[in-house]
């Protein structure tokens, strides 16, 4: 999870509009990377998923490039996904409220975060490129995969299997995320296949398990 300034930037957009009910940051994987406010964990998967994939199917339906933005609207208020960075957006559920009138202070929003963003980023690969836990693990992946790779075989029933075992840890958003990775990856290997859906697994220990069900 991402905090400090971070943090402190969205529960400041929160508190000065009151009608802003949740703002935290998402990976382009559907996966929170601040704590929720109110929302619950498992809900904000669910929608960040559901949103992603949306926004999925409608680029590859128009041939369009990435997708800047995009939200549903209800009589009670709405919920919008903006892009921040390639890799990272800014999810807002709000009450009902003039849409421009909470316009210019997202933007704003979002410029800070962006600063804030590039210092984080920079600060967090130099913290993970230098730390010997991190470093074992991936030694430790790289070598079990390499051990792996010939013997696994991307079939329905195995692709079910990492389905019915990823849900165990994120719930029902795993098969959103199945599906978004293959469509994304027609030719993907089946360890691929099993590294990149370990990446939506929040806690380091149970990603690391989750391989290892398949690698073992």
């Amino acid at each position: 999870m991402i905090t400090g300034k971070i943090d402190q930037i969205l529960r400041e957009f929160v508190m000065r509009s009151p009608e802003v009910e949740e703002a935290l940051l998402i990976s382009s994987q559907g996966q929170p990377l601040t704590i929720p406010l109110k929302m619950k964990y498992n809900s904000v998967l669910t929608i960040a998923g559901t949103m992603l994939h949306l926004a999925e199917r409608i680029e590859r339906e128009f041939r369009w490039q990435e997708i800047q933005q995009i939200a549903v609207r209800s009589s009670t208020g709405y919920i919008t996904l903006i892009r921040c960075t390639e890799e990272i957006l800014l999810l807002v559920k709000t009450a009902k409220a003039p849409l421009g009138f909470l316009i210019k202070d997202i933007e704003n929003t979002i410029k800070t975060l962006q600063t804030e963003l590039e210092t984080y980023q920079t600060i967090e690969l130099k913290s993970n490129d230098s730390s010997p836990l991190t470093l074992r693990r991936k030694c430790t992946q790289r070598t079990t995969s390499n051990k792996t790779a010939t013997n696994l075989k991307l079939t329905p029933d195995f692709i079910n299997s990492c389905q019915q075992e990823l849900a165990k840890y994120i719930g029902p958003i795993a098969s959103i995320i199945c599906k978004r990775t293959l469509s994304k990856n027609s030719q993907i290997e089946a360890s691929e296949f099993v590294k990149i859906l370990a990446k939506h697994i929040r806690d380091r220990q149970q990603a690391l398990e989750f391989q290892n069900r398949f690698f073992s």
